[in-house]
């Protein structure tokens, strides 16, 4: 039996560091990713180099006739998956009353029902495997509101909240559930060009891909529910527990209207 780890959001950022890391460790793959993102070429680049197994899939899992049809096409090719790494989301930084309401949709569709129901779908395939895995990353935002995010901290808590809840209710059954929580990552130039207006207080927080990637997967192992890579993101995480939303939100506030005014 070939077993296969699918991977959404695949061809870049976090999801590309996964994908190569596991690759390195030997295991075969399923990639996930947008059209037109130079997918097809990264599983090429990894069969060459790592001499595993690598299929490609280009959809939009916004719509959900696209995430059955995905479903379809692994129940289709007989894929043995038993690790599902719930990688793809979308985000963003703008005041409300600015946004578009089709973004607004779009982060809620991907990040909260995508997930959802490509979990749904594919767990059939974790649950053949006396030990399966399944990796939802989340975020830092998930721990506390953001202004000028507003609608992405809020989905990745519904993340956050529902991983434990299915680590629980899965567990008994054999599939493992963790929930990863990076902070930020300069892994496109927009990114790169938000983060370098945070000044230290950002360039702290940020952790390397390709050691978040790492230490996530060496943590899924380990057999961890909730993953934190860095130490400062450890201590970020202990202040929304134990300093009150009153008194973080005007230096939260100050932070976020800085990077929309100079974006604007």
């Amino acid at each position: 039996m070939k077993k296969y780890v699918l991977i959404t959001g695949a061809s870049s950022g976090l999801g590309k560091a996964i994908a190569l890391e596991l690759a390195r460790q030997g295991q075969n793959l399923i990639l996930v990713s947008l059209p037109n993102e130079n997918l097809p070429e990264l599983a090429q680049h990894i069969r060459m180099r790592f001499n595993v197994r690598v299929a490609a899939y280009e959809t939009d899992l916004c719509q959900r006739s696209n995430i059955e049809e995905l479903v379809a096409w692994l129940t289709v090719s007989r894929f043995d998956i038993f690790y599902l790494i719930n990688n793809a989301g979308i985000g963003g930084s703008q005041a409300f009353e600015r946004a578009d309401t089709e973004r607004i949709e779009k982060i809620l569709q991907l990040n909260i029902i995508g997930t959802s129901l490509l979990t749904r779908l594919v767990l059939p395939f974790l649950l053949k495997f006396p030990q399966s895995y399944i990796l939802n990353v989340s975020s830092m935002a998930a721990f506390s509101p953001i202004p000028y995010k507003t609608v992405y901290p809020a989905s990745k808590a519904f993340i956050y909240s529902f991983s434990l809840g299915l680590r629980a209710e899965l567990s008994e059954k054999g599939v493992q559930v963790s929930v990863l929580h990076p902070g930020p990552m300069p892994h496109t130039p927009e990114n790169q060009a938000r983060l370098s207006k945070h000044g230290r207080l950002g360039r702290m927080a940020t952790v390397p891909l390709e050691l978040i990637a790492q230490i996530a997967l060496r943590q899924v192992e380990e057999g961890q529910s909730v993953i934190i890579p860095g130490w400062t993101n450890k201590f970020g995480y202990w202040m929304t527990r134990w300093i009150p939303w009153s008194w973080r939100q005007p230096l939260v506030v100050s932070m976020l209207r800085k990077e929309i005014a100079t974006a604007v």
